[in-house]
């Protein structure tokens, strides 16, 4: 209810600003205003303008939202659950967001080993919104310092646009494995056998079949010290016992 009163009052500001800014102008004209004057005015002026960019943000976010399909899942996840890549977030979205004169755009900054991934999305009278979310480097399997902090990038531009949109990306499903026999393996394990079966040249399903799973998200965690040590000795070699 707070927020809704908020935006009526901004849509009230935003109807007021046009006679306001007019009255601004007619004192600012008048060489007998104190100065003191004259900048409280200025400052009242400036508040006038951002409560009616602010509400012509929102308005053209609710609309875009309004109009917005749903987004595809082209991707295959832990548990061999589909999602939203960052493609398919951006390649949807973004036409829609341009119709209503707003962008998406993305900043990211790495500070003492924690990547911040911020979501910015802008209307084209310049006001925008923000969401931010602090991420650790992706050390899961053997990626390189800068493959760990792309991948986190990643994730993070994945679901800060979920925030500022609210969207849904098909995988904010909480699954405690009651389901599939107890506990499973954790995404980052997941991710970090997927790494070994690509650089062994292993063939996933023929693991699968080994473990009786039908996904390989779906091995259980007491397994995932045998997988992984029969990944990295079919990887040692495959280059030759080095």
């Amino acid at each position: 209810m707070t927020t809704e009163l908020a935006q009526k009052r901004d849509e009230m500001e935003a109807q007021n600003a046009q006679p306001m800014v007019s009255m601004i102008e007619r004192i600012a004209s008048d060489p007998n205003v104190p100065i003191e004057k004259l900048e409280r005015m200025l400052d009242m002026q400036e508040r006038i303008q951002t409560g009616q960019r602010k509400a012509e943000h929102a308005e053209a976010k609710a609309a875009a939202m309004a109009d917005m399909p749903s987004v595809p899942m082209n991707g295959k996840g832990h548990n061999g659950r589909p999602y939203s890549t960052l493609k398919d977030i951006t390649s949807t979205t973004r036409p829609v967001l341009s119709k209503h004169g707003l962008a998406l755009t993305f900043d990211v900054q790495v500070d003492n080993g924690q990547i911040i991934v911020t979501a910015i999305l802008t209307h084209r009278n310049g006001h925008d919104e923000r969401v931010s979310i602090p991420l650790p480097a992706d050390n899961s399997g053997s990626k390189n310092a800068v493959q760990g902090i792309g991948s986190s990038q990643t994730y993070g531009q994945r679901y800060t646009a979920q925030a500022i949109l609210g969207l849904s990306l098909g995988d904010d499903v909480e699954d405690d494995g009651a389901g599939g026999g107890g506990e499973r393996i954790t995404e980052d394990q997941f991710n970090a056998l997927r790494d070994l079966l690509e650089q062994a040249g292993a063939d996933e399903a023929r693991m699968c079949a080994f473990f009786k799973v039908q996904h390989l998200g779906e091995l259980p965690a007491s397994k995932y010290g045998q997988a992984d040590a029969l990944l990295r000795s079919k990887l040692k070699k495959s280059k030759g016992g080095q």
